[in-house]
């Protein structure tokens, strides 16, 4: 699955918003570079919809984020009636794809006097369960703007704009829901944050789960199920994500030797090191460093 993550601040923002009904043998146009995010939220059909060479095939209460600097078409025609809304969005922040649910960038501490850093982290591409698919719909049916009907090949602009910061407001609810970057959802669990925070800022450091546990106060158990609760990993497996991710900068960015890279980022076996990156990446360490080198 892959997740884009987005450095706030500053935060994704509204642009626009509209209902599309396609018919049977109807296409999603071809569109490139087209600068800002497209969801698309299927209400009823299909659409399929390939973006630069990924496939994707969106059903009932199934959303796709499409993203502003790729190409996107369709590769095949509707084979039924099909309902969709699709928002707009805009962001002039830092935000890049991954596979890994969580972003690996430090955040920042609370300050009085500049901003604090945190991360929005949406799914590119996700199926809704029907409550949840009826809670979108509902967050987004104030913000249509648009109506677009193949059947008699208008486009109709049927609701005037509300108040600008209404509608940013009332698109906040979209991006709250979506929103899997569990430390700023809403939940009450803290202590999942508080050890990615920590995992984080001390992923070269050696230590147990026992000994993490020790640190909160909790028994293992316990961390290792409000971890998955929130991030659907252990704490070991995020500080192997975190390790690998900042083990993948490295590479790309230094010349360290891959023994190095290994050791600096936590590992205390490089053979390990180049298992686990094998097993994350389809390539070992010094195919990716050839790879990033090659411009490939």
């Amino acid at each position: 699955m892959i997740y884009i993550h987005f450095e706030n601040p500053p935060t994704p923002h509204f642009i626009a918003a509209g209902k599309a009904l396609y018919r049977k043998g109807d296409r999603h146009k071809k569109r490139s570079n087209i600068g800002v995010f497209d969801l698309l939220f299927v209400i009823s059909g299909k659409l399929y919809i390939m973006e630069e060479n990924q496939q994707y095939t969106i059903g009932e209460n199934q959303l796709l984020i499409l993203s502003p600097d790729k190409t996107h078409s369709s590769y095949r025609i509707c084979d039924s009636e099909t309902s969709f809304y699709w928002v707009h969005m805009g962001f002039s922040g830092a935000y890049y794809e991954s596979e890994h649910i969580h972003p690996v960038s430090k955040v920042s501490n609370k300050s009085l006097f500049r901003d604090t850093s945190f991360y929005v982290t949406l799914p590119k591409y996700l199926q809704l369960p029907e409550d949840q698919g009826q809670f979108l719909k509902n967050y987004i049916d104030p913000l249509l703007m648009f109506s677009i009907n193949k059947y008699d090949n208008h486009t109709e602009k049927y609701r005037q704009m509300s108040n600008p910061l209404k509608q940013q407001q009332q698109f906040l609810n979209v991006l709250d829901m979506l929103n899997l970057d569990s430390r700023f959802s809403n939940t009450p669990d803290t202590l999942a944050s508080e050890i990615m925070q920590y995992l984080q800022n001390n992923y070269e450091k050696n230590f147990t789960i026992q000994e993490l546990a020790q640190m909160y106060n909790f028994h293992p158990v316990h961390l290792i199920r409000c971890m998955k609760n929130s991030y659907h990993i252990t704490p070991v497996q995020a500080l192997t994500t975190i390790r690998l991710e900042r083990a993948k900068e490295l590479l790309s960015t230094t010349a360290l030797s891959i023994s190095s890279v290994s050791e600096s980022v936590g590992f205390s076996s490089c053979s390990y090191f180049i298992k686990k990156f094998k097993a994350h990446y389809n390539k070992t360490p010094a195919q990716y460093r050839n790879e990033i080198r090659d411009g490939l």
